[in-house]
């Protein structure tokens, strides 16, 4: 009997010994597969997009990209304004506040309308399966803003 516990215990040790040893051994190949990907280069093979479809789709990012940054750096210099403003009670009544959070609700209005359009530009470049795969991934954030796009 105690042979047969001693047995047990020690297939259990070795059965977790070998599970833990090829799982990180697969975690370590998935992580070396994909350390010499870049963000855009991960997202083709993802999405399995072929050369034709990924130099059409790489354009819209090249396109997409410096307009972004643009109403990133706007939004991000607003939102200072609003915080400093924000900051002193006092001045929650002046024109100035008042502006600058309407500035900013338009800016983000305005920056997730132009960023839907993208998914939806890029999800047309894929094929139907990717594309279906594609906009279901991007599906909360979409539905999110698209309630805001909207107003």
């Amino acid at each position: 009997m105690r042979s047969l516990l001693a047995t047990l215990l020690v297939s259990l040790f070795v059965g977790l010994l070998a599970f833990g040893v090829m799982f990180l051994w697969q975690k370590n190949r998935i992580d070396e597969h994909h350390d010499h990907l870049s963000a855009f280069d991960w997202f083709c093979e993802e999405f399995e997009i072929d050369e034709k479809r990924r130099d059409r789709i790489e354009a819209l990012h090249i396109a997409y990209f410096p307009e972004c940054e643009d109403h990133c750096v706007h939004y991000a210099d607003t939102k200072k304004s609003l915080t400093v403003i924000t900051a002193d009670p006092d001045l929650d009544k002046y024109p100035e506040h008042i502006e600058a959070a309407g500035e900013l609700a338009r800016l983000k209005q305005e920056a997730d309308k132009k960023f839907i359009d993208f998914i939806y530009s890029v999800a047309a470049e894929m094929d139907p399966e990717s594309s279906d795969r594609y906009l279901q991934r991007m599906k909360g954030w979409l539905e999110k803003t698209t309630e805001i796009a909207a107003e």
